[in-house]
């Protein structure tokens, strides 16, 4: 199932995007797609907050309240990571929409077909996405784990990880840490760092000599003497 969101706070607007998405999934029957309306921001926020993200949201950027580029600024910070579509009247926020990672940026009136293009094209991310995951053995149980989803790994005890994702869950698996970076490493921005970390670049909002803070807020120790090395990765990242 893709969980889908609209957000406009005009109501003609949701009925003419929530048209188009019905005729897309008649012509893409492969697609299983949940589409959810939303007609304020601090509406999409809360049930965000409380439920957990979208795997893709279609939003206007001049809504009352809330502005669309100032929604998706907190939606990562909430840790959604998924594909976003602004779907606006005005050009100005284009820079503002590559700062958090969108997807497409389509000008009202754009064509039927601009937003059908924009939909092959993150449904094709997804698929990819999901096929990337991983099957581990967690303390919970058995668990789906997308990679990009973690933050970091950090050695618990002898052949045991923690498994810390942007969703704010914690997991502990039987194996080594080099055993965990293999798998988590077919997604490009993971690192090793020292003999117990494995981190993934995305997250990481700074890097002292003494710890690494994420987005999450989490804040970790590590070894000194990987300081040069990690310092070194981070910018290469940050570049």
């Amino acid at each position: 199932m893709i969980e889908l969101a609209i957000c406009d706070d005009e109501s003609q607007e949701i009925e003419r995007t929530k048209g188009l998405l019905l005729q897309y999934i008649k012509e893409h029957p492969q697609y299983e797609i949940k589409i959810h309306t939303f007609s304020a921001s601090f509406e999409l926020l809360s049930f965000v907050e409380e439920n957990g993200g979208f795997d893709v949201l279609l939003l206007d950027i001049y809504m009352s309240g809330i502005k669309g580029i100032d929604v998706a600024r907190e939606l990562r910070i909430l840790g959604d990571e998924g594909e976003i579509i602004f779907l606006t009247t005005s050009r100005d926020h284009s820079l503002e929409a590559f700062e958090v990672n969108a997807a497409q940026y389509l000008v009202k009136p754009y064509r039927n077909e601009a937003l059908f293009a924009a939909l092959d094209q993150v449904m094709k991310r997804i698929e990819v996405d999901r096929r990337a995951r991983i099957i581990l053995k967690t303390s919970e149980g058995v668990s789906r784990i997308a990679p990009r989803d973690v933050v970091y790994t950090e050695t618990s005890r002898n052949n045991y990880q923690w498994i810390h994702t942007i969703q704010g869950q914690k997991s502990e698996v039987r194996m080594t840490s080099v055993e965990l970076f293999t798998l988590l490493s077919v997604n490009k921005f993971f690192i090793r760092c020292g003999a117990s970390l494995n981190l993934n670049l995305k997250y990481i909002r700074q890097v002292s000599k003494k710890a690494i803070s994420f987005d999450t807020g989490e804040q970790i120790a590590y070894p000194y003497r990987s300081y040069k090395k990690l310092k070194e990765e981070f910018l290469r990242f940050q570049m």
